[in-house]
């Protein structure tokens, strides 16, 4: 019998893409969206499946959608929805890095509904949750998932390592999946597509910047790391309990990645990366803006760290290898102008 999958956050980038990708491949998806009611549910949930390119007329018998919200006990939803479902997935979060957003005390009232919810399966069902590979940011090199909570943290990263130590305290089973940096590859919506990619155009424009040309980042698209998920979601009998979903080892340095991008992004040649530890002095009010914008990303972009996805190569293969940059890097910087990554960035 085909597996029913629940999940939150499905108006989002990754919640989106994944109700497409199981419909794909004949899953029955049904995703909690805050609404009045379930006809406008459906009709947000559409609204967001549309701006894909994945999408397909004939998913829409494969979606549906329940009013509720996270922050209400069992999501808003009633038993016979939840108990309906092979799978359950909390991917919805308040994401923002501006300080005062209110991200932490959301995120983690999700998290105590999700952690009701997981309480309450029964021995068939599955729980999932969606937390992040950058709440372990150091030592440099590769972090692999049992390695301690350390390094840079804003409100949403102390949300996502709080909402994972207060579900694994409750005690119930799940198991987590953590995204590296997700890029916005085959959707049509510039809130969507706010990501550190808009630090690259930004940098090349300042010229001098504390980034260090043998330091990597770990980046995928949003299509790989969504079919990642599905594959998980569908796999029965897997060997961990929390997984990293990024392009791992494979991820490259700084330097390849400006020479990977000089033919379709001729600025990025001004581009001169003086080591993390420098510190630019702009002199004009443009570049003093445009550091300023930068500033809720530079602790990522300067952990030189990556995420390894061994664990996942174990459980799926092949579809654990991340498209390479080269492929898709190009086309996305190609979608938005300087001023546009000065102003998505300066409203984290």
């Amino acid at each position: 019998m085909s597996k029913r999958v629940l999940l939150s956050g499905a108006t989002g980038l990754i919640g989106g893409e994944l109700m497409l990708l199981l419909a794909a491949r004949g899953v029955y998806s049904t995703a909690v969206v805050r609404a009045a009611d379930s006809n406008q549910a459906r009709d947000r949930l559409l609204e967001r499946l549309k701006k894909s390119v994945l999408w397909k007329p004939e998913f829409a018998e494969m979606v549906s959608a329940e009013a509720g919200d996270v922050i209400e006990p069992n999501f808003g939803l009633s038993t016979a929805v939840l108990q309906s479902a092979d799978v359950i997935l909390h991917s919805a979060a308040s994401t923002s890095f501006k300080p005062g957003a209110g991200v932490y005390p959301i995120n983690i009232k999700a998290a105590e509904q999700f952690s009701g919810i997981l309480k309450n399966l029964a021995p068939s069902q599955r729980g999932f949750f969606v937390g992040t590979a950058a709440v372990t940011t150091e030592p440099r090199g590769v972090i692999t998932e049992d390695m301690p909570f350390a390094g840079y943290a804003n409100d949403y990263i102390r949300s996502k390592r709080d909402a994972e130590t207060l579900l694994r305290a409750a005690g119930s089973p799940f198991v987590s999946l953590r995204p590296g940096i997700v890029l916005s590859r085959g959707i049509d919506d510039a809130k969507l597509s706010r990501n550190m990619l808009w630090s690259i155009p930004v940098m090349a424009e300042l010229g001098d910047v504390p980034l260090d040309p043998l330091a990597r980042l770990d980046f995928a698209p949003v299509d790989f790391i969504a079919g990642a998920f599905a594959e998980m979601l569908l796999k029965g009998g897997l060997a961990h309990d929390c997984y990293h979903v990024s392009t791992g080892e494979d991820s490259m340095t700084f330097k390849v990645l400006a020479d990977e991008l000089t033919a379709t992004m001729p600025g990025i040649g001004k581009l001169v990366m003086r080591g993390r530890d420098f510190v630019p002095t702009p002199k004009f009010a443009r570049q003093r803006w445009m550091f300023e914008a930068l500033q809720p990303y530079l602790p990522f972009l300067t952990a030189d760290a990556v995420f390894s996805n061994a664990r996942l190569r174990a459980e799926i293969g092949a579809a654990a290898v991340a498209p390479a940059p080269v492929s898709y890097l190009g086309e996305l910087l190609g979608t938005f102008s300087l001023s546009d990554a000065v102003r998505q960035m300066y409203t984290p």
